[in-house]
């Protein structure tokens, strides 16, 4: 697959802006709730370390990351990307249920 060189930097740094923005207007939200904000942190951590291999999967000849055997890489980091965001969104349903818990409790 082709892209064109500025794909890259903008890619990440998209993923980077948009998740700082999800941190500090979600953590801003959810700042009298500790449980939840724990929770809701963890979600975006977990989904950058996601997109970190789906990085590596997508970019890795432009990154120049050499693999071994590149199906099995591919594979593998693309698994660990799923894995990672299958995490990051039980996390973020596990926040939202907490949050609707409390909000039913009051």
């Amino acid at each position: 697959m082709s892209f064109e060189t500025e794909v890259i930097p903008l890619f990440i740094g998209g993923v980077l802006v948009v998740s700082s923005f999800e941190l500090i207007v979600g953590c801003v939200l959810l700042k009298n709730k500790k449980s939840a904000c724990k929770k809701f942190v963890l979600h975006v951590i977990t989904m950058l370390i996601g997109f970190t291999f789906l990085i590596r999967s997508i970019f890795a000849n432009w990154l120049n990351v050499k693999f071994d055997i590149a199906s099995i890489s591919n594979s593998t980091n693309i698994g660990l990307f799923g894995i990672f965001w299958c995490v990051s969104v039980m996390l973020i349903v596990s926040c939202i249920q907490e949050c609707l818990k409390k909000e039913t409790a009051d």
